[in-house]
């Protein structure tokens, strides 16, 4: 008596999934609306296992991972949805979608990576030019390609300049090595006018002259003394002694 009842129950489920095929993939879109992104992922993965060629269910299991912020796997999703080259609409889609979770990469690695930060936004890029050629009136694409653009020339003079400072860092550590070689330079030969200075004043006794005042003195003394051309001009003009008379 006990097991009838859940018999019927089962009978029950198997007949509602024979009757809603799309049960799972409806349960896993209502779990997306109401923002509970991880358990939809899951459902669509359930969903995916009968009919792993759904084009709807790879491209929803995409944006579910996107809303977690595993753009690495949403992308992989994405790349998954089949007939995107028979279907412009679809195409255009997926492409945009892929090219926000590439951007979405190259912005989380900009920082620690810029790159392969490059690397991404050029495939961002890539993705909204696909999203145009199949859509060429969406507007959306059309936007994040010009701001992804922006990013990347931003991006690239960033690196150019860092660069440039790279390279000019060796030059301004030689140039500053040199100035304060110089001034070390500068610095021992002050030192050793000082010490000269210092030694002169010691080696210099109370009442004597210096080196330097002895030789001033001689100078002028010596600016002093009578030419030999003036002691011959007064031995010329002199007048000689008489001899004096000693008898």
């Amino acid at each position: 008596m006990t097991g009838r009842p859940l018999a019927a129950v089962a009978l029950a489920a198997v007949s509602v999934a024979w009757l809603d095929p799309h049960a799972t993939a409806r349960e896993a879109s209502r779990l997306y609306a109401s923002g509970k992104f991880d358990d939809a992922a899951g459902k669509y993965n359930e969903a995916l296992v009968d009919r792993p060629d759904s084009p709807l269910l790879h491209f929803n299991l995409g944006d579910a991972l996107y809303r977690q912020g595993k753009f690495t796997d949403a992308v992989n999703a994405l790349q998954q949805v089949p007939g995107t080259d028979a279907d412009s609409t679809r195409t255009a889609r997926v492409a945009y979608n892929i090219g926000n979770a590439k951007y979405r990469l190259a912005q989380a690695a900009e920082a620690s990576d810029p790159k392969s930060a490059l690397g991404l936004y050029s495939e961002a890029l890539a993705a909204y030019r696909r999203t145009m050629g199949a859509a060429p009136d969406d507007v959306d694409a059309k936007f994040n390609h010009e701001f992804v653009a922006r990013k990347m020339d931003d991006l690239k003079k960033k690196l150019e300049e860092q660069q440039k400072q790279q390279e000019q860092q060796p030059q301004d550590q030689q140039k500053q090595e040199g100035e304060k070689q110089d001034q070390q330079g500068e610095q021992q030969k002050q030192q050793q006018e000082q010490q000269q200075q210092q030694q002169a004043a010691a080696e210099k006794k109370d009442g004597e002259m210096s080196k330097d005042e002895a030789a001033a003195l001689l100078d002028a003394q010596r600016d002093q003394e009578v030419r030999p051309d003036e002691v011959v001009k007064k031995l010329q003009g002199a007048a000689v002694a008489e001899p004096v008379e000693d008898w």
